[in-house]
């Protein structure tokens, strides 16, 4: 079961997610130009799904090692090279994502402690402003899980 939700979780969401987007989408083309009246919060709730599809998004590119990169230089070095090249890009992303929790917890601390509310669903706008804090820990728990793979990577190359 565990290995399952490390292989899937952030696609589960992602998936979930893009898929009532969409439903929602077509119900208000549904509403709008077949009954002639139009839903005034699913285009605002799609609009939130997208957001955290997003957030989420960027943590499973980082599980399935599909972001972009340049390894024009990398490829010239040992193997043993490129995983300390890897493991140094992570943890400058790691860092990189801390910095973005750190300032989005201000964020979401601010708008819930202000009380704003969204337009046409009235929700804490505080939810909305959690995904990049909860994607960036997503991908800093996914950048630590790829560090020891790479580290455990080198030690068996090593040994070999």
């Amino acid at each position: 079961m565990l290995k399952l939700i490390d292989e899937h979780f952030e696609e589960a969401i992602v998936v979930a997610l893009m898929a009532l987007m969409s439903i929602l989408i077509g119900v208000q083309i549904f509403m709008r130009y077949v009954m002639g009246a139009s839903l005034s919060w699913s285009e605002e709730l799609s609009r939130y799904f997208f957001i955290w599809a997003t957030y989420v998004g960027v943590a499973y590119a980082v599980r399935k090692d599909a972001h972009i990169r340049v390894t024009m230089g990398t490829d010239l070095l040992s193997r043993t090279g490129q995983i300390y090249v890897r493991v140094l890009t992570h943890l400058v992303f790691g860092a990189f994502a801390l910095f973005v929790m750190y300032q989005g917890w201000f964020m979401v601390e601010k708008t819930f402690r202000f009380g704003q509310k969204s337009a046409s669903l009235g929700i804490p706008m505080g939810i909305i402003y959690l995904a990049p804090f909860t994607g960036f820990l997503l991908v800093v728990l996914r950048l630590l899980q790829a560090v020891v793979l790479d580290l455990r990577s080198s030690r068996e190359g090593a040994t070999q």
